[in-house]
């Protein structure tokens, strides 16, 4: 494979592996590529030798359907770690966001100017429609002067009618 550095050519080996084992009785050998490489033909069977020497046992994952097609080696679980991580950030920032909508909504119903059922709205002229918009119906005891809901017969605060005579 040629260098990146020079464009040279430069030779990696990459050695495989002829494993031997049984699946429901049947005897399989199946030769598989292993997942490093070497700089030198030596250093690559001094490896091979180390890791895989004659009469080692190594687990291997097989193909139920096809039992040639076999897996060995150590299972990489750092791209299945970031995706956990990616999704409880996810789930976490959901649910912040979540919390944070409902608390303002609650926060804007609060503050909303009052409004008597089946009064109209006030219109304000074109320079106060930034301040704050006044009730559009407050009714006021004719005796002490607090507010009253509509509807009521009687004042909560003096007891007196409100009814016309």
């Amino acid at each position: 494979m040629p260098s990146a550095k020079s464009g040279m050519i430069v030779h990696r080996y990459k050695p495989s592996v002829q494993f031997r084992y049984a699946v429901g009785g049947k005897e399989y050998t199946t030769q598989a590529a292993s997942e490093y490489t070497a700089d030198t033909y030596q250093q690559a069977a001094r490896n091979l030798t180390r890791m895989y020497g004659l009469g080692t046992h190594h687990p291997i994952r097989y193909n139920p359907r096809n039992p040639h097609d076999i897996r060995f080696g150590i299972i990489a679980f750092g791209p299945l770690a970031f995706s956990f991580l990616l999704l409880v950030s996810g789930a976490v920032l959901s649910v912040i966001s979540a919390n944070s909508l409902v608390s303002l909504y609650a926060q804007r119903l609060r503050y909303a100017p009052a409004r008597a059922q089946g009064a109209p709205g006030t219109i304000l002229p074109f320079e106060e429609r930034a301040g704050v918009e006044p009730a559009a119906v407050t009714l006021r005891c004719p005796a002490c002067g607090r507010p009253v809901e509509p509807g009521e017969d009687t004042c909560p605060n003096c007891l007196r009618s409100l009814r016309a005579a």
